[in-house]
């Protein structure tokens, strides 16, 4: 039997019914979300931490949209998985939101595909920071194998 996997997720998202089957749909993946809904830029904003795995957002909302929320997340350096779910959107909308660092976008009519590209848009980001921690820890190695050789040279 498996165990689904905990993670914390941010959906921006004025309609609760479609929030909730978002989070459904997350659970059919095998995750298990503890999830907070939101639908303003200011409980948007106040939620932004660096603790969440996902953040899943409608791209029109009355006041705020998925651009919008997408440029809040990269002002913050933040490396949280951005997933559009949207009723609407167009193909033109949809690059421009991955140019700026969606990790992907989903039409409510194809709601199934959202399990499997959170699963993927975690396990890409714990891959990146799998990596970053490797390349710091080769960088720290570096620093005393310099320090080592000069100690060597300066006893000969």
């Amino acid at each position: 039997m498996s165990t689904a996997v905990r993670i914390r997720v941010l959906i921006l998202e004025d309609n609760v019914a479609d929030a909730e089957l978002m989070v459904r749909e997350l659970r059919k993946a095998g995750l298990d979300p503890a999830w907070e809904r939101v639908d303003t830029e200011q409980d948007f904003t106040a939620k932004l931490t660096p603790e969440l795995d996902l953040i899943l957002s409608d791209h029109v909302l009355p006041h705020f949209s998925s651009g919008a929320a997408l440029q809040l997340v990269r002002s913050r350096s933040l490396d949280v998985p951005f997933i559009i779910v949207s009723g609407v959107i167009g193909e033109e909308i949809a690059v421009d939101a991955l140019r700026s660092g969606a990790q992907d976008y989903i039409l409510k009519d194809r709601l199934a595909r959202l399990g499997q590209a959170a699963m993927q848009a975690i396990q890409n980001r714990r891959m990146r920071g799998d990596m970053e921690r490797s390349e710091a820890r080769v960088r720290e190695l570096e620093g005393k194998f310099v320090q080592l050789t000069q100690r060597i040279k300066d006893l000969f």
